[in-house]
C-alpha cells in the first residue's frame, strides 16, 4: 500500500522518522536541522521495524468504515466536511447516511482514484482530509518545509 502522506517510521532504538515521501531508491526524511534528507532503502531496511504511524485527521466518532443506513456521529461529521468541500450550508445527511450521501462520496471516490463503493473508509477519508487541506500530502507537506528552511 503507499501512503501519498507524511508517516512516522519506528526505528530499532525506538526513536521514531518523518518520512515525507519516497522514490524507488530511497526515502526522504525531515531532519532536525529543518532538512530535507533521502535516505537509501537498503540502509533503511537494517534501521526501521516496520512499524509506522501515518499522519491524518479522523473524524470525531469514527471507529470503522462507514456505509448507507449507518448512523453515527462521524456519518454527521462526514456529511459536515462535504458540506464543506462543496461551499453547502447544509450537509446531504444528519446522523443518518443516506442515499445522496453516498452518491456524493461515489462521486469524490471516482474524482481521487479511489473504489467508488460509496464506503467512507481510511483512504476516501484521508483523500477528503487533503481536498480540504486539513493534513498535507507528501508533496505540500515537503514545500512547507522548504518553506520554513528560510526562516
Amino acid at each position: 500500500m503507499t501512503l501519498n502522506r507524511p508517516v512516522l517510521l519506528e526505528l530499532s532504538g525506538g526513536e521514531l522518522a518523518l518520512a515525507l515521501g519516497a522514490s524507488d531508491t530511497s526515502v526522504w526524511f525531515y531532519h532536525r536541522d529543518k532538512s530535507v534528507r533521502a535516505v537509501a532503502h537498503k540502509r533503511l531496511q537494517g534501521l526501521w521495524t516496520g512499524r509506522c504511524i501515518a499522519l491524518w485527521r479522523v473524524p470525531n466518532g469514527f471507529s470503522k468504515p462507514l456505509s448507507e443506513g449507518d448512523r453515527s456521529a462521524a456519518v454527521q461529521n462526514v456529511a459536515e466536511l462535504f458540506a464543506r468541500l462543496d461551499h453547502q450550508q447544509t450537509p446531504l445527511a444528519d446522523d443518518r447516511y443516506t442515499a445522496a450521501l453516498a452518491q456524493r462520496v461515489r462521486l469524490f471516490q471516482r474524482d481521487h482514484d479511489l473504489d467508488d463503493d460509496g464506503v467512507v473508509g481510511v483512504q476516501t477519508l484521508q483523500a477528503l482530509n487533503i481536498a480540504l487541506g486539513l493534513s498535507p500530502d507528501n508533496v505540500s507537506a515537503r514545500a512547507q518545509l522548504a518553506a520554513h528552511e528560510g526562516e
